[in-house]
């Protein structure tokens, strides 16, 4: 040690001090040099994300110009694949760069259509041949709006490279979106003006996910219900919770708007949603788990099938469970026994879950019920049960058949045979052939053990 009161102290003491901020005047240069490379190596990052994306819409867009001039569904399905890779190569890109996803929503946007379409139109280029007449227009204007924000972002590119535009970073992108949130105008920057002058699209009706045809699309079963007012609704939920207290909390718009409510349960709050629309249980989920297990399956599921009856769904069947935390799931379908033959529609769904503690009901999803339920004539199968089954893989052994109703990628309906297997493995496999032409329509993997089944 040293004393600061002798000269030869104070002197140390200055010395030590001198040699401490030097020490932490180069770690501060360092650590500064490292953020510079940080930072650099982020905007480099940013820099090659975007090249990416520019280079994949240009990319789309050479192929969509190509599939205008195709003569065989073989050229037009391999046009197909390199648009759909593109798009996902696109997306990819553009979820790289910092919350571009929402400042070129339109972009993106755009690349999730377009590479949805293509694969819905290479599905159908190959039983259906080339494109028809509505398919050809759509191309073509799909191909002009690929080439002019090819072009946008092209040019945009160019300024990026030639340092007149700066995609940022992270701080700064959350910061533009906040002016947007506060109401103020957003600064013309680049990806603004590609929003501003984002080319027009075609309506694109297919069977997809992002058809036309869904925008907008009412509940079947809520068709021609009246609105309930909000004490209509709570006189209907008293009913469905015999007499229990239960308080207001809100409503809900969107698609499908619905009255909010909850209650205490055993486990902790449930909060349920009721339709404004005809008053229809849309689902209900209760807070907390059971912290044991007293029941058995069979149990469990006699208390899933008694709480499904007393909400008044009939002719409902099990499809597959799962159990997980000491809760027990169940996923219905609705069996429609109308016809000549009983056919499992497996897009009228309900969802039910249970404690596996006492049986008390924890959660309830009824969407795709009510979504789809309604009275339907189903058309008699042009492809018999044989014939269907040839179109299954000779590697799978057929366990049973049925006649099933299953949902399409745009959430339309399509009859088929549903062929149970088991593969070389002593897996089950679940193989959907078309009732109306014989084509595979979907392949299910079952996974199975003691919690249940996964269906992939």
């Amino acid at each position: 040690m040293f004393s600061i009161s002798t000269r030869r102290g104070r002197i140390r003491l200055v010395s030590y001090l001198t040699a401490l901020i030097l020490l932490l005047g180069l770690a501060a240069l360092r650590s500064e040099g490292e953020n510079l490379q940080l930072r650099r190596a982020v905007s480099n990052s940013y820099a090659r994300a975007f090249s990416q994306l520019t280079t994949s819409l240009d990319k789309m867009d050479t192929a969509l110009q190509k599939g205008r001039y195709v003569t065989t569904s073989s050229m037009l399905c391999s046009l197909c694949g390199e648009v759909y890779a593109q798009s996902q190569t696109g997306q990819m890109a553009l979820a790289q760069l910092p919350l571009a996803h929402i400042q070129l929503e339109q972009t993106a946007s755009f690349l999730s259509t377009v590479g949805d379409y293509a694969l819905a139109l290479s599905r159908s280029a190959g039983h259906q041949g080339i494109y028809q007449e509505q398919e050809q227009t759509n191309w073509l204007e799909l191909s002009q709006a690929a080439r002019t924000l090819s072009g946008q972002l092209e040019e945009l590119e160019l300024r990026l490279l030639e340092g007149n535009f700066s995609i940022g970073d992270l701080e700064s992108a959350e910061a533009r979106l906040d002016q947007v949130s506060q109401g103020e105008a957003l600064p013309a920057d680049g990806f603004s003006l590609v929003e501003a002058e984002f080319p027009q699209l075609p309506s694109l009706i297919y069977d997809g996910p992002f058809s036309q045809h869904l925008s907008g699309k009412a509940p079947a079963m809520l068709e021609g219900e009246p609105e309930l007012s909000r004490e209509q609704a709570e006189r209907r939920l008293a009913g469905l919770l015999e007499g229990k207290a239960f308080s207001f909390e809100g409503t809900v718009e969107g698609d499908l708007p619905c009255y909010v409510f909850s209650c205490q349960a055993a486990l902790g709050r449930c909060t349920v949603y009721l339709t404004r629309q005809g008053g229809h249980l849309l689902c209900f989920v209760t807070e907390g788990t059971p912290s044991e297990r007293r029941l058995s399956l069979e149990e469990g599921m006699e208390a899933a099938d008694e709480l499904l009856e007393r909400m008044g769904y009939e002719d409902m069947e099990e499809s597959y469970y799962q159990i997980r935390r000491n809760i027990l799931t169940v996923n219905y379908h609705y069996e429609e026994e109308d016809q000549p033959e009983d056919v499992r529609c497996y897009t009228d769904l309900v969802k039910v879950s249970v404690s596996l503690a006492d049986g008390a009901p924890l959660a309830f999803e009824g969407h795709g019920y009510l979504a789809n339920h309604r009275d339907r004539s189903l058309p008699q199968p042009r492809i018999s049960r044989v014939q269907a089954e040839q179109a299954v893989s000779s590697r799978l052994e057929v366990l049973e058949s049925r006649l099933a109703l299953i949902p399409s990628r745009g959430e339309e309906e399509v009859l088929c045979w549903e062929f149970v297997c088991r593969n070389e493995e002593g897996e089950r496999v679940i193989s959907y052939i078309s009732a109306a032409d014989g084509s595979e329509q979907r392949l299910l993997l079952l996974l199975e053990d003691e919690s249940g089944t996964l269906v992939l």
